[in-house]
């Protein structure tokens, strides 16, 4: 997440349920929140421009964790203590880059496009030592081609949440995104320290500009992302696009439309919320992340008190296995599980009976009510281990964001209405399924 939180960064990495986000300095908190004049939510059209998402297990201290949130979760910790329990998991897609196709990962909270050069150094992320290139685990890697033009001057610079970062070249190059070509600002890592998946070679941002990682010495130089340019050059239907995030262990793990919604059953009763603009101190007042707020979890039918409202905000993010929410609506959460969840603080979730049977969760955004299926509450982390969907995001208004990951996105379908300024969900809790764990 974006700001300092109370909770430690060893467990999260140990499940590899965090999301990778890029981290910001310590310190900041949020001085104030605000909302500006937004349109009517955008009409929803169907789309042939769209991509199937490939489910990627995710590693270690690396697992779904490929977002620019986690500034929250880190402040105050380390990545010592990792243990072996794993149950992170992203989304891929295949992105064209001059002319060479990659499978890159799909994340709503982070905004750069990186893919990683041939000839890059790598650092071993749990030593700090130089390594060979395989240690790092990326797909293939990226050749540079008569296409791509540097930037002079701009250099590209993330850290990661978890500690993981990288370094390299920012240009243009020609990237082809289902069917949609498009000159677009990306950036080359020619240095990383990084856990990868043995398949993916970057990642695609899909975030606002504000996000965006490219510097001029240390000034900050922000560019238009890759979904930015689209809409902004007219290149689809509408301004915005759609995720939806199927659980099927076999087939497409999901799709990714721009323009409108991908050509799949579901009920469209969508539910719109604004995005909201955090005022921060010492950073622009800009749409960054997509952050909205909900009126309350549902536990067993019953609102959790100090779970939603104005002062609680949430951040939906496909780049996070887990949903983070308040202490005290975790807390809550997992007492109802029975039997009942047991908070592990070497590993910073709790973990549950793979056997248990969980609590009816609901998500109450603008009124409406969106279920949790109960194949997401229960995960599995290997050697017998389970634990919830549900996790601890601290207890702070104003130093904690929170998170609406894989947990709440697997049950609906996420409309990234950057036209209106809003988001737009629609309930798709029971669609049938072959994931019957």
């Amino acid at each position: 997440m974006l700001f300092p939180s109370l909770i430690t960064v060893a467990g999260f990495l140990a499940v590899g349920t965090q999301a990778r986000f890029f981290r910001r300095a310590d310190g900041i908190t949020i001085s104030s929140r605000k909302l500006i004049a937004r349109e009517a939510p955008s009409k929803i059209v169907v789309t042939d421009v769209v991509l199937p998402l490939t489910k990627r297990p995710a590693k270690g201290a690396s697992a779904a964790r490929r977002s620019s949130l986690a500034k929250l979760v880190i402040a105050n910790g380390s990545t010592t203590g990792i243990t072996s329990l794993e149950v992170g998991e992203e989304f891929a897609a295949s992105v064209t880059v001059g002319t060479e196709t990659f499978e890159l990962i799909i994340d709503t909270g982070s905004s750069d496009t990186w893919v990683v050069e041939t000839g890059f150094a790598c650092t071993n992320f749990q030593t700090g030592q130089k390594a060979a290139e395989s240690v790092c685990d990326f797909g293939p890697y990226y050749t540079k081609s008569s296409t791509f033009t540097a930037i002079s001057g701009e250099t590209f610079s993330i850290e990661y949440g978890d500690g993981e970062s990288l370094t390299g070249v920012i240009g243009t190059e020609e990237v082809t995104v289902a069917g949609i070509k498009v000159d677009q600002e990306i950036a080359l890592v020619t240095a990383a320290s990084w856990e990868g998946d043995g398949t993916t070679s970057g990642l695609m941002g899909l975030a606002y500009p504000a996000l965006t990682s490219a510097y001029k010495g240390s000034t900050q130089e922000v560019y238009n992302p890759i979904f930015t340019t689209m809409y902004s050059k007219g290149l689809i239907a509408n301004d915005y696009f759609s995720l939806l995030i199927e659980h099927d262990t076999s087939g497409p793990s999901g799709y990714l439309a721009f323009g409108g919604v991908p050509d799949v059953a579901f009920t469209q009763n969508f539910t719109s919320t604004p995005i909201i603009i955090t005022t921060i101190t010492g950073y622009p007042d800009n749409y960054d992340f997509y952050t909205i707020n909900i009126n309350s979890v549902e536990i067993n039918g019953v609102a959790a008190a100090s779970s939603g409202g104005s002062a609680v905000e949430y951040i939906v993010d496909s780049g996070t296995t887990l949903n983070y929410v308040p202490t005290s609506v975790a807390t809550k959460i997992n007492a109802a599980f029975s039997p009942a969840g047991t908070y592990s603080s070497s590993e910073g979730v709790y973990v549950v009976s793979c056997t248990a049977t969980p609590p009816a969760i609901s998500i109450n955004i603008a009124g409406t009510l969106f279920p949790i299926n109960p194949l997401d509450m229960i995960l599995d982390a290997g050697d017998g281990t389970c634990i919830s969907g549900f996790s601890d995001g601290g207890s702070s208004d104003t130093e904690d964001i929170f998170i609406l990951g894989d947990t709440f996105q697997k049950n609906v379908v996420s409309l990234f209405d950057v036209g209106a300024s809003t988001m737009q969900f629609a309930g798709r809790e029971f669609y049938a399924s072959d994931d019957t764990y």
